[in-house]
């Protein structure tokens, strides 16, 4: 196994974004962006270093890792001597946070009068994590020498489709909820 150094986090060893198409992708698909995220950074950073790690579980178990990957970053970033100010630990923090509630939330409030309040709440956390992300990728992207995550800001039609599964699915869960709350 090869030992990783913070120096393996050279341009191009992590997944950069533009936040507008990050921002459209997590949103559009009600989160579910995130699973995708974690593992092509993962992957980038596997074939960056040679590490020996499994991006697809990374990325399955993303909250599991967030921490890891964002001291990665910011380890990147203190080598290349970039100030960035994104406080890693209480941003990963929130994220494990917000995710944990949210499946709490599902865990405890199940009757059916409960799920609107659910859904309303869920909708609220799931802006919040991705607001704390919005952060995060403009690391990633300042490491990546990108900050603006211009080599990955096309829309494409695998992203549409994606984004057009999302919707569909946060329409028909909303039209079950409120199709359930009225019958």
């Amino acid at each position: 196994m090869k030992p990783i150094t913070a120096t393996d986090l050279s341009p191009g060893a992590l997944y950069t974004v533009a936040i507008r198409k990050f921002l459209m992708l997590y949103l559009l698909t009600g989160g579910g962006y995130l699973f995708y995220w974690s593992y092509r950074n993962w992957a980038a950073y596997k074939n960056a270093t040679g590490a020996v790690i499994t991006p697809v579980m990374r990325g399955l178990l993303w909250p599991f890792f967030i921490l890891e990957l964002f001291d990665k970053v910011q380890t990147g970033l203190d080598m290349r001597r970039e100030p960035c100010q994104w406080h890693l630990e209480t941003r990963a923090l929130l994220i494990m946070l917000l995710v944990m509630f949210s499946v709490l939330l599902f865990t405890f409030f199940g009757q059916p009068s409960e799920i609107p309040f659910v859904y309303a709440v869920d909708a609220v956390l799931t802006v919040g994590t991705g607001c704390l992300f919005l952060g995060a990728q403009r690391a990633i992207n300042q490491l990546g020498s990108d900050p603006h995550g211009c080599g990955n800001s096309r829309v494409s039609w695998v992203n549409m489709g994606w984004m057009s599964a999302g919707v569909l699915a946060l329409v028909l869960v909303k039209y079950r909820v409120f199709m359930g709350c009225a019958g």
